[in-house]
This record gives structure tokens, sequence and C-alpha cells, in this order.
């Protein structure tokens, strides 16, 4: 007797379908320049984005070229959805040069980051044209480093950087929701330049297959790894990566790889280590800190990521920041 196919199996596919066929019609319309993208004179944008849903390495890879852009002189801004955020306005201004005017729930966890890492005008908005149309009027920017808008077609972008995660590189080869691809491969032509991220995880060896069928699309190619720099209290008091060593320790995290999180802290030699997860981008309600800081009780240390540390609104004692750089090799 045939094994029946679940119907949540048969779901996912035809949803994929469907996706696949959306997002197809709707690039065409682009590629044909049916539907047009809008320019924002007088200002070069940069889009860092990826094929696949999160996992890539966006939010370091931003902040490096905002800060690469900064030594060539140039004004820099970064543009982002604010995925998650809560506000009351679109678009809406995160920073300027000199301080913060929103809350990580408003801005969304990436985008805040963004803000306390770089002094720099950082916006969110829906529609990136009139985020990046509002950037340019009130600030003149020379760039905007345009944070996941790979898909986001309607603003006209003068470089496409698309990053490749070497630990996933395609999501699968399904469609959302059956798999993790935002559009089919044929995207990847779209691109300018491609970044295989998270080498450091694979090897550059193990990377040799994705590098290969990347070669086909004759565009520039690099690797890059994500590299553990320092541990840091919510006190900003930085440590040294020996503090974990053999240590009984507890991750939390809510990141689309939280497995590559994993590997990270286990490489620099803890002891005991148990983990949890919650789903990307979510929002921690007090119990659920309440329930942490309980935990943290029977550990060493707790360790989370950058991005789950700005929507953690209480103290843990022991709790250490991962700090995490982008590095192109």
């Amino acid at each position: 007797m045939r094994n029946k196919i679940p119907g949540m199996v048969v779901l996912m596919y035809f949803l994929s379908l469907i996706y696949g066929l959306i997002t197809g019609i709707r690039n065409r319309l682009y590629d044909f320049n049916i539907l047009k993208a809008k320019r924002v004179e007088g200002t070069k944008i940069i889009c860092i984005g990826n094929i696949t849903a999160g996992g890539t390495g966006k939010t370091p890879a931003v902040q490096y070229f905002a800060k690469k852009m900064l030594k060539e002189n140039k004004k820099v801004a970064v543009l982002s959805r604010g995925y998650n955020g809560k506000r009351k306005e679109d678009p809406m201004i995160v920073r300027d040069e000199k301080e913060i005017f929103a809350t990580a729930l408003e801005a969304g966890d990436e985008t805040y980051l963004h803000a306390l890492n770089l002094e720099i005008p950082v916006a969110v908005a829906k529609d990136r044209y009139s985020g990046a149309k509002l950037l340019k009027e009130k600030y003149n920017i020379d760039v905007i480093i345009l944070d996941d808008g790979y898909q986001h077609r309607k603003l006209f972008r003068d470089k496409n950087i698309l990053l490749i995660d070497a630990t996933n590189p395609f999501g699968g080869n399904h469609l959302l929701p059956k798999g993790r691809l935002r559009e089919s491969l044929a995207g990847i032509k779209r691109a300018d330049e491609i970044i295989i991220t998270k080498v450091n995880y694979t090897g550059v060896q193990a990377a040799e297959p994705i590098i290969k069928k990347l070669e086909k699309y004759n565009k520039p190619l690099f690797l890059a790894e994500h590299k553990e720099d320092y541990f840091y209290s919510q006190k900003l008091e930085k440590f040294d990566f020996s503090v974990v060593k053999d240590k009984k320790v507890l991750l939390f995290s809510s990141i689309a790889s939280p497995e590559n999180f994993k590997k990270s802290v286990l490489k620099l030699g803890t002891g005991k280590l148990d983990e949890i997860k919650f789903s990307d981008h979510h929002v921690y309600s007090d119990v659920e800190i309440d329930e942490i800081i309980r935990e943290a009780k029977d550990y060493d240390f707790v360790i989370t990521t950058e991005k789950d540390i700005v929507k953690i609104n209480k103290n843990i004692e022991n709790l250490l920041i991962l700090k995490i750089s982008f590095n192109i090799l």
C-alpha cells in the first residue's frame, strides 16, 4: 500500500506554487519595465539583500558597508523595512547623527541595532522609496544602504549586493512556505555582486559546490566570515572569550539561524550548554524574560545575541552578549 503524503506537505507545495507564481509575475513586470522603479536623485542606493528568508548575516554586513562608505567620506544613511516594528508613523526616522528617537519595539530589532552601532541617520519605511526620499530631503545623504531590500523593487538601486549563506545557500531549493526561498534562483541575475557568507562555519572547501553553482551567473564573487569578536555585558563591559571556558552556559535567541549561534559559542570551549530558542524576530514578554532570569541562576553565564539584547528590558546579572563582525576574505 502506497504511503499517503501528509496533507500539510501537500498544502505547503500548493502555497509555494502560488507564492512562486505571484513573485514571478511581479518580477517579470519590473524586468520588462511595465512596473518602474523610482529613483531618488542625487543619492546612491546600495542594497544588501538575499534570496532566502533570514539567516544570511545581513545586519553586520549592512554595518560593514555603512562604515566602508563613511571611510570614503560619504554622507551615509541606513534604510530598513523595520520588520515587526510597532510604529505609529511610516516612514520614520529612528536616529540622526546625534541621538536615537525610537525604541526597539518601534523600529524593529535589526534596525534598532543599526541605530545603536552607527552614528548616522537610520530610517524605517514599508515603502522604501518614501523612506529614501525622506532621508535625502532631511539630511542630503550621498549613499543609502538599503537593508534587506532585494525583493523591494519599487526603489531603484545603483548596486545590488546579494548575500548567500554558506550553511544553507538556497533555502532547501523550495520557495516559501515549504522552503526558505523568497523568489526563484533566477533572481540571482539581478545581483551586481555576490558574497557567500559564514564560510568560517563550513570551511572554504565545503563552499566549493556553492561557488561552482554561482559562477554560471558571471558575477563578481566574494567570500566572507562572521567572526566572533568578544563578549560584553548589559553595562557595556567587554570580556575575553576565556571567561566562558569550561563554564555551564545557557543560550537564548530569536534569530533565523540559532544553530550557527550555538556553533559559535561551542567553539569557544564552554562546558555544559543548554539553549532556549524563540522564533525569528520574536518579541519577548515580561513573563518570558522573568523565566530566563530564573533559569539563569542555574548557570555560570547566560549568552544571547546583539539582535536579542535590544528587546530585553530587564537586567540579567550573568548575561553576556556575543559581538559578531563581518569580514570579507
